[in-house]
């Protein structure tokens, strides 16, 4: 009898810690959601200002799943998270910021894409990013880069030092051509989407 009462107060006492720890848990996360989501929108924000200075304002606009599928092709990996219309001071649509997510090589590699109406490539601004450190992780200094002001449909990644057309092909990062492509293949699908969902549209 003594066993059984014994096994009883272990249960209870296993649920009421269980019980607490899960109170606590919900208490942190409901104390720290709005921080982190502040902190996600902060970041979103400054990655779409880094593509398009000269806006002021940046209007939702939703995904086209339509064309997304249109645009992704046979690639994998690859999602659209958000469209935004960029807006100057004057009210004039200046062009479109696209939000992509891709996996690289350590995780999910989540930037923005702005293009601008004429469909030139006004940059591209990392939000997040883990790879390898000492490879992957130069991918803001090394890839970034390369796509200001081309206008190609599609790029292609080429090993170091084997660039032959800087219109459309993308040097790797040495080391890291799953993270080069990674982005590459990404702001490829952000492109075509722009073709597909949002050339010429005011």
């Amino acid at each position: 009898m003594s066993n059984v009462f014994h096994m009883i107060k272990n249960a209870f006492i296993l649920f009421f810690i269980t019980l607490i720890a899960g109170a606590l848990l919900g208490l942190v996360y409901q104390v720290t959601k709005d921080p982190i989501a502040y902190q996600d929108s902060q970041a979103q924000n400054k990655a779409n200002q880094a593509v398009f200075s000269d806006a002021v304002t940046f209007n939702e606009l939703g995904v086209n799943l339509d064309a997304f599928e249109e645009a992704l092709g046979d690639k994998k990996g690859i999602m659209i998270l958000s469209v935004k219309q960029a807006i100057d001071m004057n009210g004039t649509a200046i062009g479109y910021v696209i939000q992509v997510r891709s996996k690289g090589y350590g995780d999910n590699i989540v930037f923005t894409v702005g293009i601008s109406n004429d469909s030139k490539i006004n940059g591209i601004s990392i939000i997040s990013i883990a790879e390898t450190p000492g490879l992957g992780m130069n991918a803001e200094k090394v890839i970034v880069p390369q796509f200001a002001g081309k206008n190609a449909l599609q790029f292609t990644v080429v090993k170091e030092g084997q660039l032959t057309d800087s219109g459309s092909q993308i040097e790797a990062i040495s080391g890291a051509t799953i993270t080069s492509r990674a982005i590459t293949d990404g702001v490829s699908v952000a492109n075509a989407y722009f073709d597909y969902a949002l050339k010429g549209a005011r």
